[in-house]
C-alpha cells in the first residue's frame, strides 16, 4: 500500500499494489479524510478485481481535507495534481462522499452506474445463502440503495421496513465503512447480508453473523458489477458474473466470505509478488 500526499492542496492518493497499471477507487472530500478508511475502499477494490480473474488491476482512494469555504480550490488542484495519472490511464476515480462527478469531469471519469450496480448487488443476494430476496430490506441511502429497492419492488420481493432487524430474507447494507458494526448484528434477523457500498461489514460484526449462522455476501462481489463493465468487458455480462461467482460459492455456506477471499488471493499471487496486509472487512 502506497500512500502519495498532495503537494497542491492537503491530501492524498492511496494505491493498493505497486505492480498494478490501473488503480481504481473513489475519492472523497471532507475536512477530514481518514486514511484508514482509504485503505480499506481501495484493497475492496483489489479484491474484487482478483476475484473475478483480472489481472494488472488494483484498488485506490484518495482524500482531499478542505472546508466548506476551500471545497473549490482544493478540488481544482486535486484535478490539476492527478491530470497526468488520469490521462495516462494509471489512476481512475469515482466521486465519493463530498465529490461530484461534474468536480472530476475534467480528468474524463465517469461514476459507475448505480442501476447496474445495484443489478450486481441483487444477483448475488439471490444465489446465495439459505434464502432468494423474496422478503427484502435496504437498509441505507444514496443512488445504489435507491436502484437496489426499485429494482427489488420491480421484480416482486416483498419489503420490509428498511432496518437492521427487519424480517426478511436478505438485507442489503449501504453506507460507509464499517457502519455494521457488532452491536448492530447482533439484532440481524436477515439470513443474508448483501452489501451495496464497500466494507460496511466490521471484523467483529462478521463474528456475530457468522456465529448466528448468518450468510456475508463479500463486497467485493456484490459491489463488483461496474467495475468489470468499464476495465474488463470481454468477460461477459458484469451482472451474470456477478451471480455465477456467488453461486460457485454459496456451496460454503457461513464460510462463503473466506472462501471468495482465499479464491481473490490466489489469483493475485499470479500476477503480483505483492501480498496485501490485511483483508478487505472494516
Amino acid at each position: 500500500m502506497k500512500v502519495d500526499k498532495l503537494t497542491g492542496t492537503d491530501g492524498f492518493v492511496v494505491t493498493d499494489l505497486d505492480d498494478a497499471t490501473t488503480s481504481v477507487g473513489v475519492v472523497r472530500l471532507a475536512p477530514k479524510v481518514l486514511r484508514d478508511g482509504a485503505v480499506l475502499l481501495a484493497r475492496s477494490v483489489t479484491y474484487a478485481f482478483a476475484a473475478f480473474g483480472v489481472a494488472g488491476h488494483a484498488g485506490a482512494s484518495a482524500g482531499i481535507n478542505a472546508k466548506v469555504d476551500q471545497r473549490a480550490d482544493a478540488v481544482a488542484a486535486f484535478v490539476d495534481e492527478v491530470r497526468p495519472r488520469a490521462e495516462a490511464g494509471s489512476l481512475v476515480l469515482w466521486p465519493g462522499t463530498g465529490m461530484t462527478a461534474e468536480d472530476l469531469a475534467p480528468l474524463g471519469w465517469e461514476p459507475p452506474d448505480p442501476e447496474l450496480a445495484a443489478a450486481g448487488a441483487l444477483a448475488a443476494g439471490r444465489v446465495a445463502g439459505p434464502h432468494d430476496w423474496r422478503t427484502a430490506a435496504v437498509v441505507g441511502t444514496g443512488p445504489v440503495a435507491e436502484a437496489a429497492t426499485a429494482q427489488l419492488a420491480k421484480a416482486g420481493a416483498t419489503l420490509a421496513e428498511p432496518r437492521y432487524d427487519a424480517a426478511c430474507d436478505v438485507l442489503f447494507v449501504a453506507g460507509k465503512a464499517g457502519v455494521l458494526d457488532h452491536p448492530t448484528a447482533a439484532v440481524v434477523q436477515a439470513r443474508t447480508i448483501v452489501p451495496l457500498t464497500p466494507v460496511p461489514v466490521t471484523a467483529r460484526a462478521f463474528a456475530v453473523l457468522r456465529k448466528s449462522d448468518r450468510v456475508v455476501i463479500p463486497d467485493f462481489l456484490s459491489t463488483a458489477a461496474p467495475l468489470l463493465a468499464r476495465f474488463d468487458a470481454d468477460g461477459g455480462d458484469p451482472v451474470q458474473r456477478v451471480h455465477r461467482a456467488c453461486s460457485e460459492l454459496a456451496e460454503h455456506g457461513t464460510g462463503m466470505w473466506l472462501a471468495a477471499v482465499q479464491r481473490a488471493e490466489a489469483f493475485l499471487a499470479t500476477w503480483t509478488g505483492e501480498k496485501p496486509f490485511g483483508r478487505p472487512l472494516a
